[in-house]
């Protein structure tokens, strides 16, 4: 995984039809807020499925959020929440 700002990694992998990405996403909490932490998520994978889309010079499908595949952690001795998501983003 390809570091892309402070709070995430993330990957792309090439499929026929478009491509796979995955990101790995963590911030420090005082207060545990997993929804906050899920809405930031699935925003950091959209928003790097159109970035990787507009340098290949292409557009994508509208990704359905049915389709992200989410997994959600707590450290609770650090106070990091953390989430893994991926998502097939298809090529228009």
């Amino acid at each position: 995984m390809s570091q892309y700002d402070n709070n995430t990694k993330h990957a792309i992998e090439p499929r026929p039809d478009g491509f796979l990405v995955s990101i790995y996403y963590s911030r420090y909490q005082f207060f545990p807020e997993s929804d906050a932490v899920a809405t930031a998520c699935k925003q950091a994978l959209t928003s790097i499925a159109h970035e990787h889309a507009s340098k290949a010079g292409r557009e994508i499908e509208q990704i359905n959020e049915q389709a992200i595949r989410l997994s959600m952690g707590r450290n609770g001795l650090s106070g990091i929440t953390s989430c893994s998501a991926s998502a097939p983003a298809k090529w228009k």
